[in-house]
């Protein structure tokens, strides 16, 4: 399939031809549900953690003696029924990462890319060209280029040696974007791309993941 080229200010400035299974795949939810949970997972921290009974301080020496004040027995003043004690069942830090097959990432993507694709939320433009990195004139062309009710922008980004430094150029002329996450045609994350309202590929970065899809196929 033939997929339009766009230029900055918006005109058609050609074509590119990429795999038909790139944006006219079936769109699985359950896959797409599955890698949207499984990078969530990936990006807990799992610090997480309270103080057992062994673990707060104090409360070395019984409170009083076994027998004969009337009270509950207790051996302790750090124990989990009393004000300051540790606390039982309580979490730890742990790994929350887990692997997810490498066929059902490039299904989700497919997925995704195929739902914003036939729903006119995906756009692909021409490598941009810096002197230097001008954070004002990609946000001008954001708010040119989004509609009117769309407010979250996924940028797909490709690295290549022809281009030079404009790809350094290009991430910090974005970076400070409100509402817009940056994407790496080299390890495309699910998450921001189907939360996007629209979704922007570079030429370059089309051409990369179509390549890699390619190969995988």
């Amino acid at each position: 399939m033939e997929v339009v080229i766009l230029n900055e200010h918006g005109d058609e400035s050609g074509k590119l031809e990429v795999l038909d299974a790139l944006f006219m795949s079936d769109v699985n939810k359950n896959v797409l549900y599955e890698a949207i949970k499984n990078e969530l997972a990936n990006k807990r921290q799992g610090t997480h953690s309270t103080k057992t009974r062994a673990e707060v301080s104090g409360g070395g020496r019984k409170p009083w003696r076994q027998k004969g004040t009337g009270r509950a027995r207790a051996g302790s003043t750090r124990s989990p029924v009393w004000v300051g004690g540790g606390k039982s069942h309580t979490p730890k830090p742990r790994d929350y990462s887990y692997r997810l097959p490498r066929k059902v990432k490039r299904k989700a993507l497919l997925s995704v890319l195929s739902m914003k694709y036939s729903t006119n939320m995906l756009k692909v433009y021409e490598d941009f060209t810096f002197e230097q990195a001008k954070t004002k004139r990609m946000a001008s062309f954001i708010s040119k280029a989004k509609g009117p009710n769309s407010r979250r922008i996924a940028f797909v980004v490709g690295k290549e040696d022809a281009l030079g430094d404009n790809y350094n150029k290009l991430l910090l002329s974005l970076r400070n974007i409100k509402d817009l996450k940056l994407v790496n045609a080299d390890s495309m994350s699910i998450h921001p791309l189907y939360y996007a309202d629209e979704i922007y590929f570079t030429k370059t970065a089309l051409s990369k993941l179509n390549k890699r899809v390619q190969s995988l196929v």
